[in-house]
């Protein structure tokens, strides 16, 4: 089924093809775009299985309009954007007839594109878990990306398509009729969104709320409960969106220790034994050289692990460059600190005990330190039990990996937005359920924040956090501003585009952690949207060349905003992470 889609696709790419060789007055652009509009909803459909096996092709054909920065292989390796989104951004956003030739070029290379994907799947063997396991990520896709306009930025065809990508998913379900309800309530489902979708076109006033919950969410459990029923197994591999879970709003979907460099300890006494050693180690000063400051000294509990200041003080009094970021779900996301600079948690801890502005520690000067500590020894006996019993009781991987476990152990996805999602509508009230149209909507917030994690790690795969550039200026103003210095992720990768790029921070708890931004310029919610509603450092002055944020103004009401804020403040969940160990 999916060959034959791709043939389809081709064909579509082909017409697209013909009409913007024949472009030549206004006319030839209006055909041009309905080629365009059909290739897309052609992609879409098959979008299920190409996602799934053939990814890095299938990124070209329809990534973001943006340069691709592959650091491994140095500062230089920069490659222009293809596909998709590349041609509806010429089409749809600028001249078509003056672009004519960089539009003949895109669709050629799109072209080619699609027959190396045909070529891929020519060999691909479906399994029945393979196919469900890829309809569920099609539908955390269409959730997650789709209906949130992240992949048709300016053409706004985002509910279209969404039907597209579920009609792609019924095709992939049509082997597996059954007598069974299941099947009938799964094609009832897919059957009542797609007809949701259709009623309208218009996604700033859509009720992506409604949907996700009364909609995608149903699919996603009749999607397994069929699954169950025919008895057809889950892949073999550990992701952080769990292979088990119906939806993305599951209480438990989300595995922290997927993400991380080696697997949680086989036994729950050693991995509550590691995340009570880590949590130990959080609020103990013997961590740095001078024995007064511990992890938790910047990182209060009682302000979800930030600490109210735009930036924090070196232990020489010196101001540090960076905002204090919350670690509740820090083990949910690709990459740690503003920057990015290190992967893992574990490594997050060596920076920072042993960054000479912050700790200025040394793991192994702590390691002797604690090695004296009796409770220390005999915490960690237990905590690392599996281990060889001939090696040292305590080392520095064993505080990096208690310290990482103790981060893993703070997530919290159970707020009441979160509530609301999984069907308890009186978690939240009429203008938390505005705001989070908004956030999806008009403010293209969850194009950045992906829903439900709200951070920059890309659905529904999760193996990599996206950085974006704002032009945040030195300080809150709304003309005349100044970039701020530092520049970001290029200070590691010195690749162009990503000079004064951040990653994109979860906005969990968020009404806890001002002030707001990597500098902290920002002092309330208020400032940050109405920043982002001016069209980023564009709106207020800033003038960068790769400002990934589109310049353009949102165009949000008060309403809007004092909506989408409030959606925000209903994002907070700390259960049981504010007492201080001693």
């Amino acid at each position: 089924g999916w060959r034959a889609q791709l043939d389809t696709l081709d064909l579509q790419v082909r017409r697209l093809d013909r009409s913007v060789r024949a472009l030549d007055t206004a006319p030839e652009v209006e055909a041009a775009r309905t080629a365009f509009i059909a290739a897309r909803a052609s992609f879409k459909r098959v979008e299920v299985g190409l996602e799934y096996y053939a990814p890095s092709t299938t990124k070209a054909m329809n990534g973001p309009a943006l340069p691709e920065v592959e650091e491994e292989e140095g500062p230089e390796a920069v490659f222009p954007p293809t596909g998709f989104q590349v041609i509806e951004e010429l089409l749809f956003g600028g001249d078509p007839l003056a672009e004519r030739e960089t539009l003949r070029h895109e669709v050629e290379t799109l072209g080619q594109l699609v027959s190396k994907a045909r070529t891929k799947m020519q060999v691909q063997e479906a399994s029945d878990a393979h196919v469900f396991d890829a309809s569920k990520l099609e539908l955390a896709r269409i959730v997650a990306l789709g209906i949130t306009g992240f992949d048709s930025p300016v053409a706004g065809f985002s509910l279209a398509e969404a039907d597209a990508a579920l009609e792609g998913i019924q095709r992939a379900m049509a082997p597996y009729r059954t007598e069974h309800d299941s099947w009938q309530r799964l094609q009832g489902a897919l059957a009542s969104a797609r007809a949701t979708l259709q009623r309208t076109a218009d996604r700033h006033g859509f009720d992506h709320f409604a949907f996700i919950v009364n909609e995608a969410n149903t699919i996603g459990v009749e999607l397994q409960e069929l699954r169950v029923h025919l008895r057809v197994a889950v892949p073999a591999e550990r992701r952080a969106f769990r292979l088990t879970a119906a939806t993305l709003f599951d209480t438990n979907a989300f595995d922290p220790w997927a993400l991380a460099p080696m697997a949680a300890p086989r036994s729950r006494t050693a991995l509550e034994a590691q995340v009570a050693l880590g949590a130990r180690l959080f609020h103990d000063g013997r961590l740095s050289a001078d024995g007064r400051r511990a992890c938790s000294s910047c990182h209060l509990p009682e302000k979800a692990f930030t600490d109210g200041l735009p930036v924090n003080r070196a232990r020489t009094g010196a101001r540090l460059s960076r905002n204090t970021p919350s670690v509740i779900n820090s083990g949910l996301q690709v990459g740690q600190f503003a920057d990015l600079r290190t992967t893992y948690l574990e490594d997050q801890v060596t920076d920072v005990v042993e960054n000479v502005d912050e700790m200025h520690g040394s793991l192994d000067a702590v390691v002797r330190v604690l090695a004296r500590d009796s409770s220390m020894v005999a915490a960690a006996r237990v905590a690392f039990v599996d281990e060889d019993p001939g090696a040292p009781a305590l080392t520095a991987s064993h505080l990096r990996r208690a310290l990482a476990a103790y981060q893993r152990s703070l997530t919290r996805l159970n707020s009441p937005v979160d509530r609301a999602l999984r069907g308890d509508p009186s978690a939240i009230n009429d203008e938390v359920r505005r705001g989070f149209n908004v956030f999806v909507g008009k403010g293209k917030c969850a194009t950045c924040h992906f829903l439900p994690l709200t951070n920059g790690t890309v659905p529904p795969m999760y193996q990599k956090s996206e950085v974006e550039v704002l032009g945040v200026p030195t300080r809150a103003v709304i003309r005349n501003g100044t970039v701020d210095p530092d520049e970001g992720r290029y200070r590691l990768s010195r690749a162009t585009p990503q000079r004064y790029a951040f990653r994109t921070p979860a906005l969990r708890n968020v009404a806890l952690t001002a002030p707001y931004m990597h500098n902290g310029a920002y002092p309330t919610l208020e400032s940050v949207v109405d920043f982002y509603n001016r069209g980023g450092g564009h709106g207020v002055g800033v003038r960068l060349d790769n400002q990934t944020l589109p310049p353009d103004s949102l165009g949000l009401s008060s309403a809007d905003t004092r909506a989408l804020v409030t959606f925000m403040r209903a994002l907070t969940d700390t259960t049981g992470t504010q007492q201080r160990i001693q």
